[in-house]
């Protein structure tokens, strides 16, 4: 499931309709803390240095993780709609961290960057879904 195609790393993000992967692109985010919310509203973090939203739909509600590379966690969050605005923060306080955001929505959102990064993420530049 956590295959890359160029397309893929170039976009920095693998997106399917209920998996999705990240790249987490600073090299020192390691250990870094993740935090995940149920909001009715999205809220961009003011340390965003890269923010991309996507469709996300929920097939099983008791089936929810959270994974990197080397550790994944179950998540119990009380999902009720089956589809969400799925918005990915990379944000940079003191330190790194990420913001995984699920906003319940009736029709799937258009996947796409929010912001300009450093990363060569361009504002409202739309990404692809699938490997390719």
């Amino acid at each position: 499931m956590s295959q890359w195609g160029k397309g893929n790393v170039s976009q920095g993000a693998v997106l399917h309709n209920d998996y999705v992967i990240f790249d987490p692109l600073p090299e020192d985010a390691f250990g870094a803390n993740v935090n995940i919310k149920l909001e009715n509203v999205f809220k961009l973090d003011e340390n965003a240095q890269r923010c991309i939203v996507v469709p996300f739909t929920v097939t099983d509600q008791h089936k929810l993780q959270v994974a990197s590379a080397t550790e994944k966690f179950d998540l119990s969050l009380d999902l009720t709609d089956k589809i969400y605005s799925l918005f990915y923060e990379i944000c940079e306080g003191d330190e790194i961290y990420y913001n995984f955001t699920l906003v319940p929505t009736k029709e799937a959102i258009a996947a796409k960057f929010l912001l300009d990064d450093p990363w060569g993420g361009i504002k409202d530049r739309p990404l692809k879904e699938g490997i390719f």
